[in-house]
């Protein structure tokens, strides 16, 4: 009964339910609009909820190839980048954000639905376009020290 009236005061004041779910589960280093709807449905659930990192464990994973890491950071410096906000009918934060569209991301790396940008597909593609960036780096400081006459 009490976890009723908890989760009805909740729903008739997001504000304060934001204020209870975050203190509940602890410090966030960043609070997006998905993780502010866990955060809320955690609220009323709160002995299912768990936060917790990415799973990503070799164990649990089935290889489905490598990475072409010069192929991404060629399709991220394409990848359009814009500043937006949701539709007020969503329900999410109005604030002003910067990323890519979901429409976007799919077409450029082949991972996603299309209308959301799973983290650890997000993650994968950042730290592959750096590793791409770091093998050019290393080239080009290779270059130089041979224009230069300099050995490593």
């Amino acid at each position: 009964m009490d976890e009723f009236k908890e989760a009805k005061a909740q729903a008739d004041a997001p504000n304060r339910a934001r204020r209870i779910a975050l203190r509940r589960l602890g410090k966030f280093a960043s609070v997006t609009p998905p993780a502010i709807t866990l955060l809320l449905a955690a609220a009323s659930k709160s002995k299912a909820a768990v936060i917790s990192g990415i799973t990503s464990s070799k164990l649990l994973k089935t290889a489905q190839g490598s990475v072409d890491e010069t192929g991404v950071l060629t399709a991220v410096a394409a990848l359009p980048v814009d500043r937006w906000r949701y539709k007020a009918e969503t329900g999410l934060s109005q604030q002003v954000h910067i990323g890519p569209y979901a429409e976007d991301f799919k077409a450029s790396f082949g991972v996603g639905d299309g209308v959301t940008i799973n983290t650890t597909d997000a993650l994968g593609v950042c730290l592959a376009a750096i590793k791409a960036l770091a093998a050019r780096v290393e080239t080009l400081e290779a270059d130089l020290r041979e224009k230069s006459g300099e050995e490593k």
